[in-house]
């Protein structure tokens, strides 16, 4: 698995990967094969062509000693496999715009006055991994960051979940994906980087039927290095499925780049 096609906070795209049946039986649970858990997980996948949602986000870190916390509403609007776009407020106030495509990442604070555009590299210094739009997109919506065709799986029951792990991890990282047993949709997914006491956990709490597609009710992302951590809680309140979208986006001329 190359350490740049994966990014880890979510978990399983799947087709058709040879599985070894591999499985433990535990509690209640059936044992399913590898092929059969991602054939069910690949069977609800998202297909939509455009989402709307309003969301809460509560954002918290602890950086260099220092703590922040910081809640905020966002409107979102994705158009699959071309953009995703957000407008921000805090309490009353139009707090930011931001726009992401498959190559750029671009946001700007009405707040400062400032704007950032760039690649992703943003977005990796927060979650402390590499990561594409394409997973970006999937971690929003419930889905799997890695394509389980390229590797071969083995599969267990952990507790109440059915739990794929990589038949040979990679010796910088361990991956762990977890799956509900009802609706095969992901219940969380968890990144382990071996000699960094460094962690990365994204968690699916529960799922909402809209038309026919489930769509996260709250994501939670949790991630860890030694003493410092930054936890992301989202929260869909409303969702609107195959509405023709717009994106206005346009950085005022009087805004300053952000340095980073």
């Amino acid at each position: 698995m190359k350490t740049g096609n994966f990014l880890v906070l979510f978990l399983l795209l799947l087709g058709s990967c040879k599985s070894k049946k591999n499985i433990v039986e535990s509690g209640g649970l059936k044992a399913l094969s590898v092929k059969k858990i991602i054939k069910k997980h690949n069977a609800i996948s998202f297909n939509a062509k455009t989402l709307e949602a309003k969301l809460k986000i509560n954002y918290s870190d602890n950086q260099n000693g220092k703590r922040n916390r910081i809640s905020f509403n966002v409107r979102l609007r994705m158009q699959k496999d071309s953009v995703i776009w957000m407008k921000g407020s805090y309490s009353i106030l139009s707090a930011f715009r931001a726009k992401i495509t498959p190559t750029t990442l671009s946001y700007y604070s009405l707040i400062d006055k400032k704007y950032f555009i760039g690649d992703y590299s943003l977005l990796e210094n927060i979650l402390g991994t590499k990561i594409t739009f394409k997973q970006l997109q999937n971690l929003l919506l419930g889905e799997s960051i890695l394509d389980l065709r390229k590797e071969k799986y083995l599969s267990e029951i952990d507790d109440l979940f059915y739990r794929l792990t990589p038949k040979e991890q990679q010796g910088l990282y361990h991956i762990f994906f977890f799956f509900d047993p009802i609706n095969f949709k992901l219940r969380s997914q968890l990144l382990q980087v071996t000699g960094e006491n460094k962690t990365l956990q994204i968690s699916y709490n529960n799922y909402i039927n809209y038309n026919s597609q489930l769509i996260p009710k709250k994501i939670i992302i949790n991630a860890r290095k030694t003493d410092q951590y930054t936890n992301i809680n989202i929260d869909f309140k409303s969702v609107i499925l195959n509405k023709k979208i717009s994106v206005p986006y346009r950085i005022p001329s009087n805004y300053k780049p952000i340095r980073l």
